[in-house]
């Protein structure tokens, strides 16, 4: 091994965190909000799988 390659490692170790993290904030910016007729149909798509669950024999206990 060379004599640089613990700081080559580091760098790309900290240069990997912090693409991770701009990933991570863009994706959480992008999808935080949603409309109210999004959230209106996201809740009845839930009650209607839920509806569906309860309804089907195979989930009986």
């Amino acid at each position: 091994m060379a004599n640089g390659s613990g700081d080559v490692w580091l760098l790309m170790t900290v240069i990997g965190v912090i693409i991770l993290g701009g990933a991570l904030a863009y994706a959480m910016v992008r999808n935080r909000g949603m409309t109210r007729r999004q959230k209106e149909v996201s809740e009845n798509a839930t009650e209607d799988l839920y509806a569906r669950e309860n309804a089907d024999p195979a989930n009986r206990d």
